[in-house]
């Protein structure tokens, strides 16, 4: 039964990588693209300091991932090219709580703390602010009538300061909050967000459908951008 349901250990591989990493499917995001946060639950070092209590609640949140990836293993080679992938990573979907969870408490170890938190919401709420309407105004200007253009630029820039922040956290848990690690972590999910935007903007007429928003105020504002960003 294991042999029926497993791909061979290459296809196992290349579908891992094309779902949590780069879908082959153009206009895809994958699944660190759409939870930036739960990246981190695959740096988690070590079991030092970590209470009996916090190391049952890992090791669940980390089998209850571990199932659900399990369960798609056989349709993982050929995931990421399945139109189903678009617009977000929806298969694998039930394993982005308990990957955030590890992610957060990756991060928490790494020497985020209350402080660091809260520098880090500040640091996002800023780039949000100024920084989300210039990314999404220069997106339009540049590649408009290009959304998939545009998802697979945000996904590098996704990938690229993950790696970044990745390399900020120190190899143990540290005595003081590394420093920079409050203003690289809010840098992905900044992307995630111009990704939303992307997505819910302007994916939403390629579809069949046509995917009318029902709230009225985002039907408003989806006008709106068309007006000044056509198709």
């Amino acid at each position: 039964m294991a042999g029926h349901y497993t791909p061979p250990p290459g296809d196992l591989l290349t579908g891992l990588y094309g779902a949590f990493f780069e879908p082959v499917r153009a206009g895809s995001a994958a699944f660190f693209q759409v939870s930036p946060l739960s990246f981190f639950a695959l740096l988690r070092r070590g079991s030092t300091g970590i209470s009996a209590r916090d190391a049952r609640l890992l090791a669940f949140f980390a089998l209850a991932a571990a199932l659900v990836v399990l369960a798609y293993a056989r349709s993982l080679p050929g995931m990421s090219a399945d139109p189903g992938f678009v617009p977000d990573m929806r298969y694998l979907s039930p394993a982005y709580l308990p990957l955030l969870v590890i992610g957060v408490y990756a991060l928490k170890h790494a020497g985020l703390d209350a402080d660091g938190v809260g520098e880090a919401l500040r640091t996002l709420c800023w780039l949000a602010v100024i920084d989300l309407p210039l990314i999404y105004v220069v997106l339009q200007v540049v590649a408009g009538n290009n959304p998939a253009g545009q998802v697979a630029f945000i996904t590098t820039l996704t990938s690229v300061f993950l790696a970044g922040a990745a390399g900020c956290m120190p190899p143990s848990s540290p005595a003081a909050p590394p420093p920079l690690l409050a203003y690289t972590v809010p840098v992905p999910m900044l992307f995630s967000l111009a990704w939303l935007a992307v997505v819910d903007f302007r994916f939403a007429t390629s579809c069949w459908e046509g995917y009318h928003f029902w709230i009225p105020v985002v039907e408003y504002v989806w006008y709106i951008q068309y007006t000044i960003f056509p198709l």
